[in-house]
């Protein structure tokens, strides 16, 4: 961080708010100069907006009520930590499915920083809103999306993010499964997880999923949100994408895939748009396919997906969800010549 933003920091940090004239007199620096900083450290998750983005209310404050700096070399495990930090990260009042929720999300990205960064020290962060709760972590080793395409020799962030989404892919296959960001991002009222220049957001509460450009990140930083008082259970959620064997034993073979955010394109027309977007899935059984945010698709992607595809792993379900006319349409045209063949 330049000594100018770390200067913006601090006086975020010293005080419950600022406003734009407090920074200007802290920094010396123009109004444009400030607003360049301000906009880093929003994206990079230090600083952010209080009351109206515009106007002379405007103001701004760091995003969390407690951080905590840990040096790497000292941690012992993930779950030390936890029982260190839980009082303070936690409502008193919380609900046992999200006392359960938060254990387990700071546990496996906590997790993912020890095995995976190189990084020497971790940042953790707490924010109350309302009855909800955020927590980030934050790494300073190689970036989440640079390791993957470091391991794998690919060509873009974003197809790292695309590795990530099924919930199957590690680069340490003998001691992780892939499902920890999977499950999390699933299972908390937001997510996020930015690295490089990209972020991919998660609102299970509005049921949409995004990826947008930010300013430069260092490392990897995770946020989530929850609601003290949440209903959701991470039993159910496990049961959701799990089915029972032929020893009735459950195991994890459905997956939920973003189209807007998988495909890498935002015109969803081609044959090779779908054969990407479901490269390496034929080990599910279920394929949960949402179309939110998607406003149209063109005949070779429908037919691909759910013709060709269907031939092709007879054995895997593909079931598409929030789909508006356009889309629908042609997903059941394919459907209907795949049934007929």
């Amino acid at each position: 961080m330049s000594k100018t933003r770390d200067l913006i920091h601090r006086t975020l940090e010293a005080r419950d708010s600022v406003t734009m004239a407090e920074l200007l007199e802290a920094t010396g620096l123009t109004r444009p100069a400030v607003l360049y900083h301000l906009r880093a450290l929003m994206d990079a998750g230090d600083a952010e907006l209080v009351g109206p983005s515009r106007g002379r209310s405007v103001r701004y404050r760091s995003p969390y009520d407690h951080r905590w700096e840990v040096p790497l070399d000292e941690m012992v495990a993930e779950h030390r930590l936890w029982n260190d930090l839980r009082a303070d990260l936690l409502d008193q009042d919380s609900s046992v499915g999200a006392r359960g929720i938060h254990e387990y999300v700071f546990g496996e990205m906590v997790n993912n920083v020890l095995d995976h960064s190189g990084s020497q020290n971790l940042t953790i962060t707490r924010r109350a809103t309302g009855r909800s709760v955020g927590i980030s972590v934050q790494d300073y080793g190689v970036g989440i999306f640079q390791h993957i395409a470091d391991m794998e020799g690919l060509a873009d962030h974003h197809a790292s993010l695309l590795r990530l989404q099924s919930g199957t892919y590690t680069t340490d296959p003998d001691n992780h499964t892939g499902q920890g960001i999977f499950f999390s991002a699933r299972a908390v009222d937001h997510f996020s997880i930015g690295s490089g220049t990209l972020a991919w957001q998660v609102d299970n509460v509005a049921g949409d999923s995004t990826v947008t450009r930010i300013n430069a990140v260092p490392g990897t930083i995770v946020r989530w949100t929850l609601d003290s008082a949440t209903t959701r259970s991470l039993p159910a959620l496990f049961e959701y994408y799990s089915r029972v064997d032929d020893d009735g034993i459950p195991q994890f073979t459905v997956t939920s895939i973003p189209v807007s955010v998988a495909a890498a394109t935002d015109n969803y027309a081609t044959r090779s748009a779908a054969r990407e977007l479901l490269a390496g899935k034929q080990q599910f059984r279920v394929i949960i396919l949402d179309f939110a945010n998607v406003e149209n698709i063109g005949q070779g992607f429908a037919d691909e997906v759910f013709r060709v595809y269907r031939t092709q792993n007879p054995t895997v379900t593909i079931e598409p969800v929030h789909m508006n006319e356009q889309v629908a349409f042609l997903v059941d045209q394919a459907r209907g010549m795949w049934s007929d063949r």
